[in-house]
């Protein structure tokens, strides 16, 4: 009988271990900005949802994330240059988009998207 609670122990610690293990391998840092060039596009798909109107787009500047920079664009319109967008400079920039039904209504915001804007 002490041969089967020391191996359910031990079944049971191997199993805490595994689950640590399996935890901190999920933990993600954040991925590596792409880097772009001066003159980059920012894009994106096109929604199928006919109520949606257009997009919001936000692009923050991550040295001053108080600097930010958001524009409703048509729902027709999936493309917009950084530099339009408010990307102006070089340095790393935090984009997401939102699909909204108006200008108040949008749903929520993609996960942010880093780039490195910098001289070609």
């Amino acid at each position: 009988m002490k041969r089967i609670a020391t191996l359910a122990c031990n079944i049971r610690l191997a199993l805490v271990v595994s689950l640590i293990g399996n935890v901190s391998c999920a933990t993600l840092s954040k991925p590596a900005p792409t880097s772009v060039g001066q003159n980059c596009r920012i894009a994106w798909d096109k929604t199928d949802n006919p109520k949606v109107t257009g997009y919001q787009l936000k692009v923050i500047d991550s040295k001053e994330p108080t600097q930010q920079s958001v524009q409703f664009i048509p729902a027709d319109t999936t493309t917009m240059s950084c530099k339009d967008a408010g990307a102006n400079h070089e340095g790393l920039w935090d984009v997401t988009i939102q699909s909204c039904y108006n200008k108040s209504t949008c749903g929520p915001a993609t996960e942010v998207t880093r780039i490195h804007i910098k001289k070609q």
